[in-house]
């Protein structure tokens, strides 16, 4: 038998082959077997099962409705609600086309020899570590195509593109905040305008989005899953380390994930400063990470999972911020009162930024960086959306007078 037989198995289409279904019809046999009756039950059963009517039946029963949309991996699609700002809202209860796919252009399909190094091995033989060398090479010239790098106010940093219509994954401190407009230089040096969107600072992902419009999509990476990283697994890093520079382009850095922790994959790729926001990426092409920060040597080096990307990414379209970036906590330099109503400074800390700007004990803070101020949890949560040198406005009441002063960002100790 050369036909293939489609089964259904955890609510995902495959197709079993021929083999399979000859090994599932003898376990019936042997089942019924032991009377007249129960063979001539079994019999029917093979006959009806085998039938073409049954069988087309069962793959149009079975097999997802033709609608137009692409299929993608439950774990990146994205429901359609009327709390999406991306995707229109619905009476219908049904998934919206997703966002974030997995399918991509980064995508190598591995060389023959390479299962074994696949899952972290070192290579044995001259043909393993050729195979390698080679396996590396292609995906270097494919990751080129969508990585970028990303320009922000004064700062550059790297980034890469994940979705046809110009979603762009990078570091939180890259992008700085919400809203702001940003540049994106691609591999050919054509230069797209962008804004910043939302950031997660618990784990340094942000998120942009070119607001020039392609004459076609946008070229993109795959997605991968970073929960299948393992350590010792192989790994591509990308990104403009020191900057964008027109005669160089992209540069592509081979090693190894290190370790595993909670919301950090650690690897010996050799990043420097420009490389942040970059992509990481496994041995089959598809996107595993996002370049955060160097440790305390230049082979030790920290990136946001793909994962804390893809759980988190309607919060992120939405522009929403939330967290405090590891090593960066921005502090002011007060002391407040936390039962009153109002922000009171109770305390200024000798020489920190609060008493460089002139605030004083017994100030009330009434608006922080653009933001109203009621309470002095709500200062605080304004201070942690900032980054230790950002210039902002604040404004307090004092002797029935408000004043305003501009007041740089402290990093705690």
């Amino acid at each position: 038998m050369s036909q293939a037989y489609l089964t259904l198995r955890k609510g995902v289409f495959a197709y079993a082959s021929s083999n399979a279904y000859s090994i599932r019809c003898i376990s019936l046999f042997r089942l019924y077997r032991q009377s007249i009756p129960g063979a001539l039950l079994f019999f029917s059963l093979i006959f009806l099962l085998s039938s073409p009517a049954h069988l087309q039946g069962q793959e149009q029963g079975r097999r997802p409705k033709s609608s137009g949309a692409t299929e993608v991996q439950p774990a990146l699609a994205i429901e359609n609600s009327k709390s999406n700002p991306v995707v229109g809202a619905s009476s219908e209860v049904r998934v919206a086309k997703p966002i974030i796919s997995s399918a991509g252009l980064t995508t190598v399909g591995l060389e023959l020899g390479l299962e074994r190094i696949a899952k972290g091995a070192e290579p044995q033989t001259v043909e393993e570590l050729l195979a390698l060398e080679s396996q590396q090479a292609k995906v270097a010239e494919k990751v080129k195509q969508v990585t970028v790098n990303v320009q922000q106010g004064n700062s550059q940093g790297s980034g890469v593109i994940i979705s046809e219509d110009g979603y762009v994954l990078t570091a939180a401190h890259v992008a700085g905040k919400p809203n702001l407009d940003a540049t994106v230089v691609m591999s050919n040096g054509r230069r797209y305008r962008a804004k910043t969107l939302g950031m997660n600072r618990n784990v340094d992902a942000g998120l942009l989005k070119i607001t020039d419009e392609p004459a076609e999509g946008w070229p993109h990476a795959s997605i991968g899953e970073s929960s299948r990283l393992s350590e010792g697994s192989w790994c591509v890093a990308v990104g403009h380390p020191g900057g964008w520079q027109e005669k160089r382009g992209s540069v592509v850095r081979v090693g190894r994930v290190l370790a595993m922790l909670p919301g950090t994959i650690v690897t010996d790729c050799s990043l420097i400063g420009g490389d942040s926001g970059g992509p990481l990426f496994d041995l089959s092409g598809r996107l595993i990470g996002i370049h955060s920060r160097i440790g305390a040597e230049v082979t030790e080096n920290m990136h946001v999972p793909v994962d804390e990307f893809t759980k988190n990414f309607e919060r992120l379209v939405s522009g929403e911020k939330w967290g405090v970036l590891p090593g960066y906590e921005p502090i002011i330099g007060i002391t407040g009162d936390e039962q009153d109503g109002r922000a009171i400074v109770t305390k200024v800390n000798a020489g920190g930024p609060a008493e460089r700007a002139g605030l004083q004990v017994g100030d009330v803070v009434v608006r922080f960086d653009g933001t109203a101020i009621s309470s002095f949890r709500e200062l605080r949560e304004a201070v942690h959306g900032c980054l230790p040198g950002d210039h902002v406005r604040i404004e307090v009441s004092r002797e029935n007078k408000i004043l305003a002063r501009t007041l740089v960002i402290g990093l705690k100790n």
